[in-house]
């Protein structure tokens, strides 16, 4: 079948391309015994089309007529999760497969919205006018797709919650000191002790996109983080995070790939004093493997990081890591990376001199389908982040011989469900674990947060 163009064709799909596989749908293609016919369920509410969805189970067009008017309604992830349905019934349906991407960009599973518009583009049977339509830059959706021309993303987040180290102390009752008469041990006064307290955490961010000639792109992002909780305790902390990425695409035989530049930096305040700042670059080449589940890119970079309040504790950290991207299923993307460097001190007087570190992070983000609640239905994310760090130097005459050894553990789960258009409501879950030979770094901390999100995608 050669999917061809007509007048009405352009016009719709200069509005959505969501509208694209009813050109395809013959009617006798609609009916089932026990589905309705295509004329009853093209105009019906989504609560009836709620109904009709067990019946049409097996119905490819009903699925994805339905996703696309959970789309325009703004339920994005349920939008998603009927339309992977028509795909995995019936995977020639383009129109479905644009829909599909326009959802899964908006939820942030970029990469894998990205790869279904180049399957489509790919289609031998696309007319070349309707294709050029199609093209990055000439619809609206594609563009949101691609990140062609400017495109802004925004959210706005508030949250109150709990932690159990609201004051991010030290998890040990007392502290050994090797003094000349020999050691002693001294306990911890209480207000070093951890103290758990109720905060309210909200957060800012923006980012956008766009691609010049030859496939370029130049993109920003700033985010500006605000925790306020028992001040008294030190639970009042603001951090401000910023990047510019320069990507250049390159060829190499069956693959594709592209260097990335990307210049950034952080800054944290505890109250009202800076307490930590760095910036840093960092150079990665994303290799894309046609028909590959898994993309991969190796990376080198180095952070300047400067303590305004502690100066001995300025260093340079160099490293090198690799970061994999894989998608299973359409509706789930999982990152991992794995690194590692040398964080050298700027002053011959920081304790521990310099030190080697590692890390690995794990983060996996799907959306789940709640078919007995629909309502429930939302979008989960988890993360896991281990780092080690060991000393050349003891950390302090007054620790012994003690070359601080640390290793942290960071666990992250979230679930965001969407109420309204543009409006999510959601539940965060963390835990901090921080186990060291040097019992000034241990640390243990919980939380638990629950609010809403409103994001412009």
């Amino acid at each position: 079948m050669q999917i061809r163009q007509s007048g009405s064709w352009v016009r719709a799909l200069k509005q959505s391309p969501c509208l694209l596989w009813l050109a395809l749908a013959a009617p006798a293609a609609f009916a089932q015994a026990t589905c309705p016919a295509a004329p009853l369920w093209q105009n019906a509410s989504l609560e009836q089309l709620a109904l009709w969805a067990e019946p049409c189970d097996e119905n490819a067009f009903f699925h994805a007529h339905r996703g696309a008017a959970l789309l325009a309604a703004g339920q994005t992830e349920a939008a998603a999760v009927a339309l992977e349905k028509a795909l995995l019934i019936n995977p020639d349906l383009p129109g479905a497969q644009l829909d599909f991407a326009q959802a899964l960009a908006q939820i942030g599973l970029k990469g894998s919205a990205r790869a279904i518009l180049k399957e489509v583009l790919q289609r031998p049977d696309i007319q070349p006018e309707l294709k050029a339509q199609l093209m990055p830059g000439q619809s609206p959706a594609a563009g949101a797709i691609t990140g062609l021309d400017w495109q802004w993303n925004t959210l706005l987040q508030s949250s109150y919650g709990r932690e159990s180290n609201l004051n991010s102390a030290t998890y040990t009752d007392s502290l050994t000191l090797y003094l000349s008469n020999g050691p002693v041990t001294l306990a911890l006064i209480d207000n070093a002790k951890p103290v758990a307290g109720n905060a309210l955490k909200s957060t800012a961010a923006v980012q956008g996109s766009m691609k010049g000639m030859g496939g370029q792109e130049f993109s920003v992002n700033l985010a500006l983080t605000n925790k306020t909780g028992a001040s008294n305790v030190g639970g009042n902390n603001r951090t401000a995070e910023g990047a510019a990425k320069y990507s250049l695409p390159m060829l190499a035989g069956d693959a594709s790939g592209a260097w990335q530049l990307t210049a950034g930096g952080t800054k944290f305040w505890l109250g009202d004093q800076t307490a930590y700042a760095d910036q840093g670059l960092q150079l990665k080449y994303a290799l894309d493997s046609l028909g590959a589940a898994c993309k991969w890119a190796p990376a080198i970079g180095r952070i300047d990081q400067n303590f305004p309040q502690a100066l001995s504790l300025n260093g340079i950290y160099t490293y090198s890591r690799i970061d994999w991207a894989c998608n299973s299923s359409k509706n789930q993307e999982t990152h991992m990376a794995l690194g590692g460097g040398q964080d050298r001190a700027q002053a011959g007087t920081r304790p521990g001199g310099n030190r080697t570190r590692r890390d690995f992070m794990l983060r996996h983000e799907q959306i789940v389908s709640m078919q007995w609640l629909p309502q429930l239905s939302g979008q989960l994310s988890a993360s896991v982040r281990y780092a080690h760090s060991q000393d050349q130097l003891p950390y302090s005459e007054l620790l012994g011989d003690l070359k601080s050894s640390t290793h942290r553990t960071d666990v992250g789960v979230g679930y965001w469900v969407p109420i309204v258009k543009q409006w999510y409501a959601g539940m965060n879950l963390e835990a901090t674990s921080q186990r060291s030979n040097n019992t000034l770094f241990n640390l243990k901390n919980s939380s638990v947060y629950v609010g809403l999100r409103w994001a412009n995608d």
